[in-house]
């Protein structure tokens, strides 16, 4: 069911650089003689992360079409290269260093959790900016910002532990609650921020439970959940282990709600597991605030590229965002190098410039002398000291009876406590 979302090919994606034109509009006659510039585009097109990888490749497809369309950056067309990274720190370095050394890019966006944290130190020896659109782990939320070549366009594990938190609580009523973690990066992070938000705000979790990624019977780890009774399970685990576990407790007779983080918020994890296991399943993801200027434009452009709205979850908004402020950050600059999107990308976001929500608007806004505050898709892109952005709202997704993810609420997450 994920191919609906691959308008590009597994094999194209695969195949390096992509840059085409936006819908039927041509692009300019020619570009500036300097040669192009190219932005790097590093996800797991393979392993856990692969659902994700086609809707990733086509928001940063549009972010690429719509800069050429509009003239190029500093006048010289943006040439997209996408390495797979195999959701892997393994895969995430060898990309990474193909990236940097082979294609030149100026900045690498899209890198998870595990490979983000792998490329701290790569990415301030090389002076080339790392940009997650995804990870939430919490081993970022003081290690990024001007000078460590490191941000993200996502909200943190640690906010997201709040939200998760306070819905439960708040929305769901669920006092107590199982967590099921793998012992991942990512996913160890999420159940962290999650465990000490909702034990603060008056949860009690009941049981937890590690799983060691990789196995193929957590039958053991079944047990050990259900000695409890739970009323509702939280699962933090990757696409593999979250199938295995719950196909394996259900065979036991074990009909449980479950709740779960972003790594299972995917067609696959429905089609793999079973409709009939996961029905009434809950994932809340970050969300624009309805009716926004920035989202709108942007999901009537995905659409019209396209031919489906972007998906919730999906980090779609926030890895187009991530390729327009580098662009941006470049024009500020002047100059495409790494270490002119790093000393410029917080100050084309900032909340003291001028509000705009393309890349075309914050160039002519630069040309005319006055600073801009890129107000992104995904919401506010005011990057904080360290790198990091919040949510303006939060949309609870549920798998319904035909199988797939649908709103049953928008919630306003602007003024959430901090974890």
């Amino acid at each position: 069911m994920i191919n609906r979302f691959a308008t590009i090919s597994r094999r194209a994606l695969l195949g390096g650089a992509t840059a085409l034109a936006l819908g039927s509009a041509a692009p300019p006659a020619s570009f500036a003689q300097e040669g192009d510039i190219k932005l790097g585009l590093l996800i797991g097109l393979t392993g856990d992360m692969g659902p994700w990888a086609p809707a990733l490749n086509n928001a940063a497809i549009l972010a690429v079409e719509e800069i050429n369309a509009a003239g190029g950056i500093l006048g010289r067309k943006v040439q997209l290269v996408t390495e797979d990274n195999n959701s892997a720190v393994a895969g995430a370095v060898r990309g990474a260093t193909k990236l940097v050394s082979v294609d030149a890019v100026s900045a690498i966006i899209g890198p998870e959790s595990d490979p983000i944290v792998a490329l701290r130190s790569f990415a301030k020896d090389n002076k080339v900016p790392v940009i997650s659109t995804s990870a939430g782990t919490e081993a970022l939320d003081k290690a990024g910002g001007t000078g460590t070549y490191i941000y993200r366009t996502n909200a943190s594990d640690s906010f997201l532990g709040v939200v998760h938190a306070k819905l439960l609580l708040d929305e769901m009523g669920q006092k107590e609650i199982a967590l099921v973690v793998e012992n991942l990066e990512g996913t160890m992070s999420g159940a962290n921020t999650f465990r000490k938000a909702y034990e603060r705000l008056g949860g009690k979790i009941v049981k937890e439970v590690v799983l060691a990624p990789g196995q193929s019977s957590y039958q053991a780890e079944v047990r050990a959940v259900a000695d409890t009774d739970p009323d509702m399970v939280f699962l933090a685990v990757g696409q593999t282990a979250g199938v295995n576990f719950v196909k394996q407790a259900y065979q036991r007779g074990y009909d449980w709600k479950y709740w779960v983080t972003a790594e299972l918020q995917s067609p696959d994890f429905v089609n793999a597991a079973g409709v009939e296991i996961v029905q009434g399943t809950i994932n809340p993801v970050s969300s624009q605030v309805e009716n926004a200027e920035s989202w709108e434009r942007f999901s009537a452009a995905y659409e019209a590229r396209f031919g489906e709205k972007p998906e919730p979850g999906f980090y779609q908004a926030e890895t187009y965002d991530a390729f327009i402020a580098v662009a941006l950050a470049i024009e500020a600059a002047g100059d495409a190098s790494g270490e002119a999107v790093d000393a410029n990308l917080t100050k084309v976001s900032g909340p003291d410039g001028k509000k705009v929500i393309s890349f075309e608007e914050g160039r002519e806004a630069l040309k005319a002398g006055e600073d801009i505050d890129y107000e992104g898709a995904s919401g506010s892109l005011d990057f904080d000291e360290f790198g990091n952005v919040t949510i303006p709202a939060t949309r609870m997704l549920q798998i319904t009876e035909d199988g797939s993810w649908q709103t049953i609420k928008v919630i306003d997450s602007s003024n959430f406590p901090a974890n």
